[in-house]
């Protein structure tokens, strides 16, 4: 395995497995590995693995694969989240900083009746597909966000 693969894959697990919020942190710990690699390499690097900063569940921002084999988590950290409707839009208002989150993980489970979604914030707005009913809407939004509307 080339030099540029095997430290691709360690900071993947690194990414994956712990929570690490900037670039100095993750460089302590590939040092730490004995790999030596310089700011503006790590900073290519994180870059081509598409890697971007999202709130874990204290709202602390942290290293995450956007594009990632991964299944994602349940968004069950949100325990304020509510749903409104309006003709085939629906919003969602979630906590500061949680929105962005919500809004990828909604556009990467491809649900059937949700065309995609714009995020804000604490806001997600939802483009629902025109046959789509808001109890179907709502039943599968219920997969990533249990406690929605409750």
């Amino acid at each position: 395995m080339s030099n540029k693969k095997y430290r691709f894959q360690i900071i993947k697990d690194l990414i994956t497995d712990q929570e690490i919020s900037n670039q100095d942190e993750l460089l302590k710990k590939l040092i730490d590995l004995d790999i030596t690699v310089t700011q503006a390499t790590l900073s290519r690097d994180l870059r081509e693995l598409k890697v971007s900063k999202v709130p874990n569940s204290s709202g602390q921002y942290i290293y995450r694969l956007t594009e990632s084999d991964v299944p994602t988590a349940t968004v069950t950290h949100n325990e304020n989240a509510s749903l409104i409707f309006s003709k085939n839009l629906g919003v969602i208002k979630t906590k500061p900083g949680y929105a962005n989150r919500i809004a990828f993980e909604i556009d990467n489970t491809h649900f059937n009746t949700i065309i995609g979604t714009i995020a804000g914030d604490d806001t997600v707005l939802i483009v629902m597909k025109e046959e789509s009913s808001r109890e179907e809407v709502t039943n599968e939004l219920r997969r990533i966000i249990p406690n929605i509307n409750k």
